[in-house]
C-alpha cells in the first residue's frame, strides 16, 4: 500500500501533538511494509528546534513555505500540487489545516481519504464564539464527513465527532496515541535539574500555554502547595500566546520565584525533565488524548492530571491521580498528595503507568491504523460501485457527472 499523508506539522516543525504523531505513525507504517509519502511545509521562520528528525522509510516531500497571511491557503495549493503528481492508493490526513488540499485531492483522484480528528474546534475554544472558529468548524465538518473513514485518539473524542459532525459510528475508529517507552530508557543527568532550581522537589508542565491546557488553574494551586512544601518549584516548558498573562499571575500570587517560564526545549532534554520531575501536572480543561501522560508515565513520573476527555480514559486509578478540571484548590492537594508521597502510593502508580505505556507501543497504533485504511478503501469500492449501477438510465446508456464520484 502507498499511502500519502498531509500535515501540517512535522518534525523538526512541533507545535502540539500532530508533528510527533505522524512522525512516529508514518515510521511504523513503513515499518510493516507501507510506502509513506509524508507532505509538510518547511517553515524556517517557525522551527523551534535546530535539529532535523530522521523518518527511516518514509518519503518526505516538504514545501518551502514562508508564514505569512495566506499561509494555510498556500500550503494547501502547494499540497494539492505535490501529491498530485504522485501515485497512492490512499489519502490519509491530519486534522483542519490541511482540509481544502485532501478534498480537492479526493475529488480529482477519486481515491479514499481517512482523516484524523486531533481535536476540534468547538472544544478547543469552549464553544464557537466568532466568525474564524466558525469556518475552522466547517471544515473540519466537511473533512469528517467525506471522509471514507475517521480516527480519533480516544472514545471521548469520537463522541464529539458523532455530535458536533453527524458521522456514523461505524466510520470512526478509535486509535489511541502511541509512545516509544525506549526513548526514556536512559539515565538522566541530575545537573539539568539543578541548572533550573536546587528545590527538593520539581514539579513539571509541558505544552502550549493556551486556554484549554490550563495552566492558569497550575499557577493558582501554587500558593496552597508551596505553603505545605516551601521549596517546591515549577516548570513549565513551552510557549503560547497566554504566556505574558501567566507570568502576571504568578507574580499577583506572589510565586513568581517559584515559577519558571523555560519556553521551548530541545526533545532530548524534554525527556530528562520528565524523568528527573517529582510530579508531571495536566491541568487541562480539553485533552482529546493528553500524550504528555503516556510521557510521563514513559519516564516512570508520578502523574497528575484533569478528569477529561481522553486523559480520564487513559489514567486509571492505578495509574495517576485525577482530579475535577478548573479547580485550583483540588489540583493543589493532589500535588501535594504526590509531593509528599503520604500514602506511599507514587512507587505502585509509575508502574501501573509504565505497563500501560508499554501497551500502547507505535506498532500496535500502525497495526491499528492499517485496519482503517482497509475499512476506507472497502467504503470506497462500494459506493463506486453502487453510483456505477445507478448511473444507467432506462435505455442501458451511461450518465457520467464527475462530481458523483466525489
Amino acid at each position: 500500500m502507498r499511502v500519502m499523508m498531509l500535515s501540517w506539522e512535522f518534525p523538526p516543525l512541533k507545535i502540539g501533538g500532530i508533528a510527533e504523531h505522524v512522525y512516529e505513525l508514518s515510521k511504523a507504517l513503513a515499518r510493516k511494509g507501507v510506502e509513506v509519502h509524508v507532505v509538510t511545509p518547511e517553515l524556517k521562520s517557525m522551527m523551534p528546534y535546530k535539529s532535523c528528525c530522521n523518518a527511516p522509510g518514509v518519503h518526505l516531500h516538504r514545501i518551502a513555505m514562508d508564514f505569512n497571511a495566506d499561509f494555510i491557503w498556500l500550503m494547501n495549493l502547494k499540497m494539492v500540487e505535490v501529491a498530485s503528481q504522485m501515485d497512492f492508493d490512499l489519502l490519509h490526513a491530519h486534522d483542519w489545516m490541511v482540509c481544502d488540499a485532501a478534498l480537492e485531492l479526493r475529488s480529482r483522484l477519486r481515491k479514499p481519504l481517512v482523516s484524523t480528528m486531533h481535536s476540534t474546534e468547538f472544544g478547543r475554544g469552549g464553544g464557537i464564539k466568532d466568525g474564524f472558529q466558525m469556518q475552522i468548524h466547517y471544515k473540519e465538518e466537511a473533512l469528517a464527513r467525506l471522509s471514507d473513514h475517521v480516527i480519533v485518539c480516544s472514545d471521548s473524542m469520537k463522541q464529539e465527532v458523532i455530535r458536533l459532525f453527524n458521522v456514523k459510528s461505524s466510520r470512526i475508529s478509535v486509535i489511541p496515541n502511541g509512545i516509544d517507552v525506549k526513548k526514556f530508557d536512559f539515565a538522566a543527568d541530575d545537573g539539568i535539574r539543578r541548572a533550573i532550581s536546587n528545590s527538593s522537589k520539581f514539579i513539571l508542565f509541558v505544552g502550549r500555554l493556551v486556554y484549554q491546557k490550563g495552566v492558569n488553574v497550575l499557577i493558582g494551586a501554587m500558593p496552597k502547595v508551596l505553603k505545605e512544601v516551601p521549596d517546591a518549584t515549577l516548570l513549565i516548558v513551552g510557549e503560547g500566546p497566554m504566556r505574558q498573562q501567566l507570568e502576571r499571575d504568578a507574580t499577583l500570587l506572589n510565586v513568581s520565584e517559584r515559577v519558571i517560564f523555560a519556553g521551548y526545549l530541545d526533545d532530548p532534554t524534554v525527556r530528562a525533565l520528565y524523568k528527573l520531575a517529582d510530579a508531571v501536572v495536566i491541568p487541562s480543561l480539553y485533552e482529546p488524548f493528553g500524550i504528555v501522560a503516556l510521557e510521563a508515565m514513559a519516564a516512570k513520573t508520578p502523574l497528575v492530571a484533569s478528569a477529561v476527555g481522553g486523559l480520564s480514559e487513559i489514567i486509571g486509578e492505578k495509574e495517576g491521580l485525577k482530579v475535577p478540571p478548573d479547580n485550583s484548590d483540588k489540583l493543589a492537594d493532589a500535588i501535594i498528595d504526590v509531593l509528599t508521597d503520604a500514602g506511599g502510593e507514587n512507587a505502585r502508580r509509575v508502574r501501573a503507568g509504565y505497563k500501560k505505556a508499554l501497551s500502547l507501543s507505535w506498532n500496535k497504533i500502525a497495526e491499528a491504523t492499517l485496519e482503517a485504511y482497509t475499512k476506507a478503501v472497502q467504503r470506497r469500492r462500494s459506493k463506486m460501485n453502487g453510483r456505477a449501477k445507478g448511473l444507467h438510465d432506462s435505455r442501458g446508456s451511461l450518465k457520467i457527472r464527475m462530481w458523483e464520484y466525489s
